[in-house]
């Protein structure tokens, strides 16, 4: 089972929007450098759903290959469609990934839960890797709860992880209930749910600090709670500071916080979008220097 930090990687595009694999091969080194446990690559932060099948192909190859086994790779394959997820499945495990994730077939948020299963069931008879469940009901329509993935497990041997993107109320629900299942967060807040099984995080907006994040897992991992307050409120104070941009800016200050790590991010999300005024990305370094997750 994988523990630790997972963080999601973002998808780093170039001034024609064609993937920019130099830098998607930096942000990688970037995170197995902090001692992250994992990577979680073409989720929503990686703007998987926003790519062609030929596009995530490209970048999970990309990123398997600069990965070299070094820590575990989670390539997330879901689609609309059995067909193109199994598809990306097949590539993935060609290419040396360690698990899959899959969100549920978005867009017919009314699919029964006949056709979720079914959906999944095509991607475990295809490749012989972990599948991981990627709950993620605000984009995808489709809410996996506790007991409907219980159901699953019995048919879906091969599922060995969830990402809860949103929320915290089910997280110790699916533990409690799942006790083979690796369960990470989507949330910062770790403090109150590793001591009780939680296996880690994968948090977008403290992507550009893992070590941060890394510090968390481990102090909590060690039991050494006072060091874990610590991290905590550093984490916190992270995540506050960059989703407050992200709400009134999109996905851009992603962008702005990996550019001031030293990462020359070109374009990122895919999608045209509002950029930051400089006055703007100004205050958001000051803030997280002032808060200490930047170096002073």
């Amino acid at each position: 089972m994988i523990r630790g930090v997972l963080l999601p990687v973002i998808t780093p595009f170039d001034d024609q929007v064609r993937l920019d694999e130099q830098m998607l091969r930096q942000l990688v080194d970037f995170h197995i450098e902090a001692g992250v446990q994992g990577l979680f690559v073409l989720g929503s932060t990686g703007q998987g759903p926003a790519m062609s099948v030929e596009e995530r192909k490209q970048a999970a190859a990309v990123a398997l290959d600069q990965a070299k086994k070094r820590v575990p790779v989670v390539i997330h394959v879901g689609t609309a469609d059995a067909w193109s997820t199994t598809d990306l499945a097949e590539h993935a495990a060609a290419h040396g990934a360690d698990a899959v994730a899959i969100v549920p077939p978005y867009y017919y948020s009314d699919h029964t839960e006949f056709e979720i299963m079914a959906h999944y069931r095509a991607v475990h008879r295809a490749v012989a890797l972990p599948i991981y469940i990627y709950e993620n009901p605000k984009y995808s329509g489709i809410s996996i709860a506790p007991n409907f993935a219980v159901r699953m497990k019995e048919q879906i041997p091969a599922l060995k992880g969830i990402k809860v993107a949103y929320g915290q109320g089910a997280l110790l629900e699916y533990v409690r209930l799942l006790p083979d299942v690796s369960v990470f967060t989507g949330n910062a807040d770790l403090f109150g749910l590793v001591p009780f099984g939680l296996a880690g995080m994968i948090n977008p907006p403290t992507s550009f600090v893992p070590e941060l994040c890394v510090a968390l897992f481990d102090a909590l991992d060690r039991k050494d709670y006072p060091r874990a307050v610590e991290a905590q409120k550093r984490v916190d104070a992270a995540a506050r500071i960059v989703a407050a941009r992200l709400r009134k800016y999109g996905r851009v200050p992603l962008q702005e916080v990996h550019r001031m790590r030293g990462l020359a991010v070109k374009r990122f999300p895919k999608w045209d979008t509002e950029q930051m005024p400089k006055d703007e990305i100004a205050k958001l370094e000051r803030e997280l220097r002032e808060a200490g997750i930047l170096g002073q």
